[in-house]
């Protein structure tokens, strides 16, 4: 794969403690499109440790929002969705930059583990179930690390706006239902820097993402769902 056929798509907001970090970890050929919503000093930091290769869009919408204006002004043939507060691996873009997948693979799921040691086995446990899940063609990845084809992604329409979490699993799943592969490679390793929600009960964290996500899949409770975060984002604050 080239990498001047992939574009990083980062919502941002108030990220001035974990953007530069996330910022050093990027291949500097690598283009990256941040939507920001930020009132601290987020994008100063952008336009000084990233100058080069880089769109700033300001935006005060949601999370699913951000990503989709990303993806709206992005011109690659691969989209790669992540967050402000992870950290791409040393051997990332080399990686990306050896892979071959098949025409009919419409998603790249990567693997999630700890930047710091924190609750490492959750997060191995949590990569391997994304490996396990991918070999039956099924999505369970993060939109931490999740890398989708153009196509794939224009052909479901794109994210969900009226969510306010789960926007990946939902797209992850409507990409599959539209006769897309997904595939798992465990060599594109992101670093999750931030474990604030993992800190608050790792079985919530699991329920909370299970739950919702089923809802999605099946249509029972589809509403709520959209109507609510069932308290996700106060968990992070």
């Amino acid at each position: 794969m080239r990498l001047e056929d992939l574009t990083v798509i980062v919502p941002t907001k108030n990220e001035v403690r974990n953007i530069v970090a996330f910022l050093c970890s990027l291949d500097p050929e690598v283009r990256l499109i941040v939507v920001d919503a930020s009132t601290d000093e987020t994008r100063d930091l952008i336009a000084r440790f990233r100058p080069d290769n880089t769109l700033v869009l300001e935006d005060p919408g949601n999370i699913p929002r951000a990503r989709q204006l990303g993806a709206d002004r992005a011109e690659t043939p691969w989209l790669l969705f992540t967050d402000a507060d992870m950290l791409f691996g040393a051997s990332y873009f080399e990686e990306w930059r050896q892979l071959e997948v098949g025409e009919q693979v419409g998603v790249v799921q990567g693997a999630k583990l700890s930047a710091d040691g924190e609750y490492a086995t959750y997060y191995r446990l949590f990569s391997a179930g994304i490996g396990l899940l991918a070999v039956f063609n099924l999505p369970g990845g993060s939109g931490s690390n999740i890398i989708i084809r153009r196509q794939a992604f224009q052909d479901t329409g794109g994210f969900d706006v009226a969510l306010s979490a789960n926007e990946d699993s939902d797209l992850l799943w409507k990409v599959r239902r539209t006769g897309w592969r997904v595939v798992y490679q465990k060599a594109l390793k992101v670093y999750e820097q931030d474990h604030r929600r993992l800190r608050q009960g790792m079985l919530k964290k699991t329920l909370h993402s299970w739950t919702r996500s089923l809802m999605l899949l099946t249509g029972i409770g589809a509403d709520h769902v959209r109507r609510s975060d069932w308290g996700y984002w106060k968990s992070k604050s």
